[in-house]
């Protein structure tokens, strides 16, 4: 089963992971149970950051700010790039509506 990936980080991470597999596969390669829960454990950390990171963009439209101004306020405030931004902007304006 293949799941969503988003942000920054859940992408690298997805990538090791992929890297990880593919020298399993060929070399006998087998992620330790340690690996496994740590990775686990930053892809949760992320989810909350994602949820939280939504409820501010939820939060800045409430107080009427534009699109553009929420963008730059993540950018700025969140280290995000434009892709990043309007990203995050798009979808927890979407799982808002």
């Amino acid at each position: 089963m293949t799941g969503i990936v988003s942000g920054a980080f859940s992408r690298k991470l997805a990538a090791a992971v992929a890297a990880v597999k593919a020298d399993a596969i060929r070399g006998g390669i087998y992620m330790t149970i340690e690996e496994y829960a740590a990775l686990k454990s930053a892809y949760a950390r992320e989810q909350g950051e994602e949820a939280e990171r939504a409820k501010t963009i939820v939060g800045l439209a409430a107080l009427d700010m534009s699109r553009a101004q929420i963008i730059e306020f993540l950018k700025t405030n969140m280290d995000l790039n434009e892709e990043e931004a309007q990203a995050a902007y798009d979808n927890a304006m979407a799982a808002h509506a």
